[in-house]
Order: structure tokens, then sequence, then C-alpha cells
């Protein structure tokens, strides 16, 4: 037993050093520029990979110079999960991570990435800039000690399959490829499927060879990542309005004067808006350009037993998240007005 504790705290210790390795913190030269890595895990172009660039050619320009963003795209940080982590620690300055992530660590800001949560669009864009979202991120960086300045909008997540989905009934005994997160399984759940955990970048061959027989993503990621090419149908479910938080580490916050940091915040809710538009001009052509490459478009004749799985989660949550108020700050998000 004490050697296998041993062996454990060796690899715990190797995995820290990869990871340090990976990032180094952020950095502050003599000139006062201050250098801070940027991870996520979509490819070069990449609707994130535009809204990181844009948020460091904005950062750039007004801060002349003094604050520079190093982007690292698909998974150069590591996955995920493990890029979140590395802010949390101090490794990595800066990643785009989905609400889900964040939610395993502090679970109310799972709230606004939790299935059905929004009404419509107008909806979606009040929560951007309400004072609920505000609070949330100033709970979780009470918790976690990282900032949370902006919820960029990954996309609407919907289905795309290799059986064709009408109505729930359809969906029993579906694997449906997930992140590995709880919040993120619960979105396989919620379209009576059975979540199947692969990594993003790993997804198109687990479709492929069948190891999931479905995935969800917003039709820019599946377009992206070339999941048409190993599934036929697309599903409208639109069951998730998947936010991609902004983390910053304490360190690399702190690095920066205040006045940087108000330039910092108010650039960041400005790429909110940015990436918003950005989602809804291409997630329509995505479509159509899937459809062109062979892909069957399904529109479930109603939403309403994907709905209600939603709810019935929800409760789930309410109870097992009751010590962190979890159902508190669902009812916040979920009741603001526009």
């Amino acid at each position: 037993m004490k050697g296998i504790k041993i062996v454990t705290v060796m690899l715990v210790l190797a995995g820290m050093i990869l990871l340090s390795g990976t990032a180094s913190a952020v950095t502050v030269g003599k000139d006062g520029v201050i250098t801070m890595k940027l991870a996520h895990v979509t490819p070069l172009g990449a609707p994130s990979d535009v809204t990181a660039n844009r948020l460091k050619d904005l950062l750039r320009e007004r801060t002349n110079g003094k604050i520079v963003i190093e982007i690292f795209p698909n998974e150069q940080l590591g996955i995920e999960k493990a890029a979140f982590q590395g802010v949390v620690v101090g490794t990595i300055d800066m990643s785009m991570n989905d609400a889900a992530y964040v939610a395993d660590l502090f679970s109310p800001m799972g709230v606004l990435d939790f299935p059905y949560m929004y009404r419509d669009w107008d909806h979606y864009d009040a929560m951007l800039t309400s004072k609920a979202k505000q609070d949330l991120a100033e709970a979780a960086y009470k918790k976690l000690g990282v900032r949370f300045p902006a919820a960029f909008l990954f996309g609407q997540r919907i289905l795309c399959s290799n059986k064709p989905v009408r109505t729930l009934a359809d969906t029993k005994g579906l694997k449906i490829r997930t992140p590995g997160n709880e919040l993120a399984m619960e979105n396989a759940r919620t379209l009576g499927g059975v979540p199947t955990t692969i990594a993003y970048t790993e997804a198109y061959l687990g479709l492929k060879q069948g190891v999931a027989d479905a995935a969800e993503n917003p039709s820019t990621g599946i377009y992206d990542m070339k999941w048409h090419e190993v599934t036929k149908y697309l599903v409208m479910t639109d069951h998730v309005m998947n936010n991609e938080l902004l983390s910053i580490s304490k360190q690399a916050w702190g690095a920066m004067t205040p006045a940087q940091q108000k330039i910092f915040s108010d650039t960041c809710v400005e790429v909110e808006k940015f990436r918003v538009a950005l989602q809804k001009d291409l997630e329509g052509k995505r479509v159509e350009d899937m459809k062109k490459l062979g892909m069957e478009v399904i529109k479930p004749a109603s939403l309403d037993p994907f709905r209600q799985l939603a709810v019935d989660i929800s409760k789930k949550y309410r109870e097992r998240y009751k010590a962190d108020n979890w159902g508190e700050w669902y009812d916040k998000v979920k009741n603001i007005k526009k």
C-alpha cells in the first residue's frame, strides 16, 4: 500500500511538472509589457480562435502594446479540463472553457450552460449584461481564486447522429459523445441518450468507429471538427446556449494595473457582443454547408419532451447542490428580464 501511495504521489508531481513546463505563468518585462498565454481547444480559424484573436488585437491596441496575449489553440496546452485547472493553479494565464468544466469545481457556474435555460436570444443577450452573471462570476472568484471576465457564446448546441431522431423515443439507447464532465453528460440525458465520454479532438474517430452513435455541439463546432463526415443527420434540438467562459488566473489579473484591468474588462464586454454576432451569422450558414455535403436536417415536431427532461434534471441538481445554493442561482438566471 505504501508503494502504491508513493507511485501515486510521483505521478501527480510528474503531471504538475509537465503542466508547469507547458505554460509558464504571466511575465512582466522591464518595459512593462505583460505577456499572457491563452489556451483553447478548437482549431485555428474556428469561431473561438477568431474570438481569442479579436481580444488579443484589441487589448494590444488599447494598452499601447502593454498587454500581449499568446494564443495556443487546438489543445496545445492540454485538454479543456487540464487547461482550466492550469488557470486555477496559475501555470496557465487564461483559458476558454465550457461553463460545464467550471461547474465541476463550482457547481452554480453550470446554470449558465444548463439545458433549455434561455427562452430566446433576447434572454441570452440580457444574461450577458445582468447582475446575476456579475454576481455569479464574483462568487466563483471567491471560491476558486479565478476571474471570469467574459462569457463567449460557443453556440447553440444541436445533435449530429447516425440515426434519425424525430422524437424522444428515437434516442433511447443512443450513445451520445460528451466531454468528460458532469453537466455535459446531462446534455446527453436531456436528449434521452446515453452519455459516452470522448475527448473533443478524439470525437471524430469515436464517431467513425461507432464508439458513439451521435454527438452534440453547435453547428459551427460540428463543421469545424468535420463530424459531418462521420454522421448522417443534423437534429435541431437547440438544447443548450453554450458559454465558453474566459478565465484568468489570480497572478495574471494581479499583474495588470487597475487601469489595465478596466480596459481588459470593458474589452471583454465588447468581444462578448462580437461573438454573439459571429455565431448568429455562422450557425445558419454551417447548417446549409453541411446539407450541401450530404447531411439531412431534422426538426423534431416538439422539443417539449426534451425540455421536460431538463426540468427533471434541474430538480435533482437543486437537491444535490443545495449547499452551493444552486437552485437560487438557477432561478436568478432563468428569470432574467429582457
